[in-house]
């Protein structure tokens, strides 16, 4: 399995990466102590259902070239036997601030380390360019991703029950993690991804 940096003109490829997964339990934000305790993320069953931010309106990678200027984004590809089986796009967010913008393992290749060398990938690259901190972005659906990205040493810093106003997703609570790459290496824990 190789990873390499890509350009735009891979989206295609890119994009055949499935990111779809299946949600069997969600992160629900309870306060304690009627919030002056702070808030407690208590995972929770839910009825399955599978989640795929492909059929968002506007999300796909195929659509991010109508949307954003891509000339200063990093995109990555997890490549075996000349099939892409993961992917990856930071972006310039603010100065000092990039923001990890998709991360997808192929389903037939999650579990496998993937995840996590893509993200090795990212924040290299986001070190070169002296990004001090990397974001991501989540939702309480994805307790998979959440797992993931605080096993690897981010940080949970915002929990915004109405960060999102379009219907389809609208009940879900936007989660922001953030790693400070001055001061933080990614922990060598087991990827789940």
């Amino acid at each position: 399995m190789l990873i390499q940096q890509i350009d735009r003109s891979k989206l295609t490829q890119y994009g055949t990466v499935p990111i779809a997964y299946e949600v069997t339990t969600e992160l629900h934000v309870c306060p304690v102590h009627n919030g002056l305790g702070g808030l407690r993320l208590v995972e929770k069953p839910c009825t399955p259902y599978v989640k795929d931010y492909d059929l968002l309106p506007d999300c796909h990678p195929r659509c991010w070239t109508k949307q954003f200027n891509l000339d200063e984004w990093g995109l990555f590809a997890a490549i075996e036997n000349g099939m892409y089986i993961g992917a990856a796009a930071v972006a310039p967010e603010m100065v000092g601030t990039a923001i990890l913008w998709d991360l997808r393992v192929h389903p037939n290749a999650r579990g496998k380390g993937i995840g996590g060398k893509l993200l090795e990938a990212v924040i290299l690259w986001s070190k070169e360019r002296d990004y001090q901190t990397l974001m991501v972005e989540t939702q309480n659906v994805n307790v998979p991703a959440c797992t993931f990205y605080s096993g690897k040493g981010f940080t949970l810093e915002t929990i915004d029950q109405h960060g999102y106003r379009d219907s389809l997703v609208e009940n879900e609570v936007k989660l922001i993690w953030s790693m400070d790459l001055k001061l933080s290496s990614m922990k060598k824990e087991e990827d789940e991804w």
